[in-house]
């Protein structure tokens, strides 16, 4: 291969890249728009064989310190023993977090024992996403019906022309 088709060959894959990027975009946001958490779809070949299957799941739950001061200030007041005297006073980071693990499993920012608001602990839920499960053969199975031509209609609007033919300016 000369030099202008490698530049050509990586000029060509960095467009196709972007639009595949583009697409997975379009796609993630039609599988989290529509779908409910923990839907799981089947995708299938038009021959119908299933290649994977796509699940929406929840996204992450974490729990952090929002407010040192008012998080301490609780701590002093209603859990002394988990007090230690460092070069500054702070909650033990053990206490700290068993109530952040408590807060990420349960949604609530709590204390376990009492369920007494515990405040400068925020409780925060990530984007549901979309998570593909690909069968062992996926790969050979997705080549061989893109070789055979089965996946062309589902692909051809990665390769027209963002302005069909006859369309604007004319």
């Amino acid at each position: 291969m000369n030099k202008n088709e490698t530049a050509l060959k990586f000029l060509v894959l960095k467009i196709l890249r972007e639009r595949l990027a583009a697409a997975k975009v379009i796609a993630d946001g039609e599988i989290t728009g529509t779908w409910k958490v923990k839907d799981r779809n089947a995708g299938t070949l038009p021959d119908g064989t299933e290649i994977g299957s796509v699940t929406l799941a929840k996204g992450k739950t974490s729990a952090k310190l929002t407010d040192d001061k008012k998080y301490l200030e609780w701590v002093l007041e209603n859990h002394p023993d988990e007090i230690e005297q460092v070069k500054i006073t702070r909650v033990k980071p053990g206490f700290t977090e068993r109530l952040l693990n408590f807060a990420r499993q349960t949604g609530d920012c709590v204390n376990p024992a009492t369920g007494q608001p515990v405040p400068g602990i925020a409780v925060e839920h990530g984007t549901p996403y979309a998570l593909p499960n690909l069968v062992d053969a996926a790969d050979e199975l997705v080549t061989k019906a893109w070789q055979d031509g089965s996946l062309t209609e589902l692909m051809a609007w990665l390769v027209q022309p963002a302005i069909e033919a006859g369309g604007e300016g004319q």
